[in-house]
């Protein structure tokens, strides 16, 4: 049962979060957290429901919609967050504990046993692949908290003086033209989304740094009124040296309260895979060795956009993080990339599938989990290498995980989605769903060719070859990695066209020497199909594909 605290001790529990950081200037997500455990704790628990929140601490109007306005639920998930970062600190010593469980509101409240300071940081993950707050190192809690205030101070003011300016990637805010109020709020709410990097300085016409420095990239846009108080807002991101808009998007809201949903929902997501992008282009033309262990991270970790097909290209990858951890041997960010690149090429390399490599990527991704566990970024990578690791299950409940810190990452969403079917047929809902996400992804997209290669997979499990191969070659035309291009050729062989197939491996071989249509055959599908008892039925293709080839290369 949960305990009912006194009001004095909730006092005392929302002074301390306050004090520790972890909200940043987040009063209302301090109102939020307050308004939970006064309810629970008067007995009141049963009520608090997304539409009564809504209304209560949002001033939302009765005709609001927690289905279609997805602000509580954000809310809530960073206030989930906010608590476990509050629990690794060393200001969690008051006499009550609070959790919010997902799929709930309702906290529960527990009375802490006061333990000596740290000892609450020795507990053990309980399963591989699990998350334990209570794992959480002090002086990892520490920089954490204190990363929360930085970025929360960059977004709210200057950027600060001691930020090294040749190590960012500076984007300035122009002023949006129309009308001034829609303007000025979205300009904030864009600042607030792209300020999650810390390799990227976020700055406005007004900032005294922005008279001092060149920006590397402009945003800009304009506010048009439409009918029924309606506005259009276009919004465009140009490189500040060539003037090239390298991207773009057109939205639509009603008011100023709709400005950080919109942005949440909308913008900020696909605006942060195209950052990525756009930052490793100018970070391509730097010396890794003046780069920080963060610009490091950027350059190599798994997002859409530039990239290359090749086995040296991913040993660079791996060696730029090994320079991030020689500098800095505690980065979770590098480790999660170690344990995403080791996995990879251990299930689709054979040379790289050795019992060392891939117990280093276990390890890295265990060690990326201690480090930082509430990053989205480095629980997305370490939900890959599981998944390369053929551990389905855990890799799904990863990328649910990823979804709790970042509830706007719609890649982890549809992988969650599609993962479960890894090695099984999907059934008609789950294609449906896969096929109208991609088709609702800007056309120039950099994350369809991931898209598309899951829908070739999902129809292949299907046996249907056909629509498959469709979208296979779709995906080819933007990006292929060995997972890619081994089922192109596998799905050519299936439908009675080996030549086919025999030129798109050796085409392959270019890029990686040794890839070899047994190894799929006998390591990488059946890892990736280790918890299904009926693996034959999905490896066969590849059996086939291998014996194909055997008179042929």
């Amino acid at each position: 049962m949960t305990y009912a605290p006194t009001f004095d001790q909730i006092d005392t529990y929302i002074a301390q979060m306050q004090a520790s950081g972890v909200m940043g200037k987040s009063e209302r997500r301090l109102r939020l957290l307050e308004h939970l455990i006064k309810a629970e704790a008067t007995g009141e628990g049963d009520k608090l429901k997304a539409y009564s929140i809504g209304l209560d601490i949002f001033q939302k109007t009765e005709d609001f919609d927690p289905s279609t306005d997805s602000i509580v639920r954000v809310e809530i998930g960073r206030l989930r967050s906010a608590i476990q970062l509050f629990e690794a600190s060393d200001f969690a010593d008051t006499e009550i504990e609070v959790e919010i469980p997902v799929g709930t509101y309702r906290p529960n409240i527990s009375r802490r046993e006061i333990a000596p300071t740290g000892s609450h940081n020795s507990e053990a993950v309980a399963q591989s692949g699990g998350f334990s707050v209570k794992r959480y190192l002090l002086p990892i809690a520490a920089a954490l908290v204190l990363c929360v205030g930085a970025v929360t101070y960059w977004m709210n003011s200057n950027a600060p003086e001691e930020v090294d300016i040749q190590q960012s990637i500076a984007i300035q805010l122009e002023d949006l033209e129309g009308e001034q109020e829609i303007g000025s709020g979205f300009a904030r709410a864009l600042r607030r989304a792209l300020s999650r990097s810390e390799s990227i300085m976020v700055l406005s016409e007004q900032d005294e740094l922005a008279q001092r420095i060149k920006p590397d990239f402009t945003l800009r846009g304009a506010v048009t009124s439409l009918v029924d108080d309606e506005k259009r807002v276009d919004i465009e991101l140009l490189n500040a040296s060539t003037n090239r808009i390298v991207w773009a998007k057109a939205l639509r809201v009603t008011s100023v309260s709709d400005l950080d949903q919109v942005v949440a929902g909308s913008v900020s997501d696909d605006l942060r895979v195209r950052m990525f992008g756009v930052t490793k282009d100018v970070l391509e033309g730097r010396d890794p060795e003046t780069l920080t262990p963060q610009q490091l991270f950027v350059m190599a970790t798994w997002v859409p956009g530039p990239a290359i097909n090749a086995f040296t290209w991913e040993l660079e990858r791996v060696e730029l993080m090994n320079m991030a951890l020689e500098r800095k041997p505690d980065f979770g960010q590098a480790h999660s990339v170690m344990a995403d690149k080791l996995a990879y090429l251990a299930n689709v390399y054979g040379p790289s599938n050795t019992k060392e490599l891939r117990e280093k990527a276990v390890w890295h991704a265990q060690r990326a989990l201690e480090l930082a566990p509430a990053n989205a970024d480095v629980m997305f990578n370490v939900a890959q290498s599981q998944w390369h690791g053929g551990m389905i299950k855990a890799s799904q409940a990863s990328m649910n995980r990823v979804l709790e810190l970042d509830n706007n990452h719609d890649l982890a969403r549809y992988l969650a989605m599609v993962i479960p079917y890894s090695c099984a047929v999907a059934p008609d809902d789950i294609l449906a769903r896969a096929i109208a996400f991609d088709e609702g992804l800007p056309p120039d997209s950099p994350i369809r060719w991931l898209t598309l290669t899951w829908i070739a997979w999902l129809h292949t499990h299907r046996e249907e070859y056909e629509e498959a191969l469709d979208a296979e070659r779709r995906a080819a035309l933007i990006f292929e990695i060995p997972y890619t291009f081994m089922r192109h050729a596998m799905l050519l062989n299936k439908l009675g066209r080996p030549d086919e197939a025999v030129a798109i491996i050796k085409r392959q071989q270019a890029n990686w020497p040794d890839i070899d249509p047994n190894h799929f055959a006998s390591v990488t599908v059946p890892r990736l199909c280790s918890e299904n008892f009926e693996e034959k039925r999905f490896i066969s293709n590849y059996e086939e594909l291998s014996l194909a080839m055997d008179g042929r290369l």
